[in-house]
């Protein structure tokens, strides 16, 4: 395992936005701040957006928004600011993903039973349901266009679960810590990335399951993306009122830079060139997309 490396002066950061993407000034300290503290744009999604796909190569992706009551998926062309189609889902789906050859992925969670639905990534059509061992927390679509990592399992034991979506099959289980609440797997899918709300990210075999390194990057992690090369790892921090996108070197494992993010950020998802990272704001009042140029 590779050395801890010591991230206090991180946790005194704090950027705090408002709805709309204000920022506070950046600390003199820590690691440096992206000096554009502002959106490039911001694309309106409906009130309640709890998350997003991340975005295809033709620009388009899914977003996941609702209540207990009632929920839907809502296709968007990121180009053109509009909002293309949408389709009614369960309403205890709780996450979405799609693959890079447009097959949808659909998490689902109740007290203590999950699913994943594959629908047709044009249309939003469920195509067929796959019994989940405990209640779906994330999922993230795999480089090779037909594989889905899905975080599930309950409070005392947590898995990701990998299915292969041309069979419709299971294909493996990896263990990992029981309050993990993002997964992301590394672009040749032999490892992956964790997150647990303590802020430690964990790197972990697919074949095997055994953690081949952990490193703190601050308190109060919440969801994680990848960059194209493997080479970048984002992870949305923060709680309340604050959070911010720690920007981490695989490498040197230390975070290199810190992003501000906008108040109510659920997740976090990035353009295929890895160019660009998106912002899903949602609160039960409104919602948006947040695009940051990196």
């Amino acid at each position: 395992m590779r050395k801890l490396f010591h991230m206090m002066s991180l946790i005194a950061i704090g950027l705090s936005t408002v709805g709309c993407g204000h920022t506070a000034a950046p600390p003199s300290n820590g690691p440096s701040v992206f000096s554009h503290l502002r959106p490039s744009r911001i694309v309106p999604t409906p009130q309640g957006t709890l998350a997003a796909s991340d975005p295809e190569p033709n620009g388009t992706l899914w977003v996941l928004a609702g209540n207990s009551a009632s929920k839907g998926i809502y296709q968007y062309d990121l180009a053109q600011h509009k909002q293309m189609g949408s389709v009614s889902v369960s309403n205890a789906t709780s996450a979405v993903a799609e693959s890079s050859t447009g097959m949808l992925a659909l998490g689902m969670d109740t007290a203590t039973t999950g699913a994943v639905s594959l629908a047709n990534g044009s249309t939003g059509t469920v195509l067929t349901t796959i019994p989940m061992s405990g209640p779906v927390y994330a999922i993230a679509a795999g480089n090779d266009g037909i594989s889905f990592y899905v975080l599930n399992g309950t409070s005392q034991a947590r898995t990701v679960t990998v299915i292969n979506g041309q069979t419709d099959k299971i294909v493996g289980n990896v263990p990992v810590p029981k309050d993990t609440v993002g997964v992301v797997p590394s672009p040749g899918q032999h490892n992956l990335y964790v997150i647990e709300p303590n802020g430690v990210v964990s790197e972990i075999a697919v074949a095997g399951g055994q953690v081949t390194t952990q490193f703190p990057i601050g308190q109060s992690g919440r969801s994680l993306a990848l960059g194209p090369n493997g080479n970048t790892l984002y992870v949305l921090k923060g709680q309340g009122t604050v959070r911010n996108v720690a920007v981490v070197n695989i490498a040197t494992e230390s975070v290199k830079e810190v992003l501000p993010a906008p108040t109510n950020t659920q997740g976090i998802v990035l353009s295929p060139d890895g160019r660009t990272l998106y912002d899903v704001v949602g609160t039960p009042t409104y919602g948006n997309l947040q695009a940051f140029s990196l």
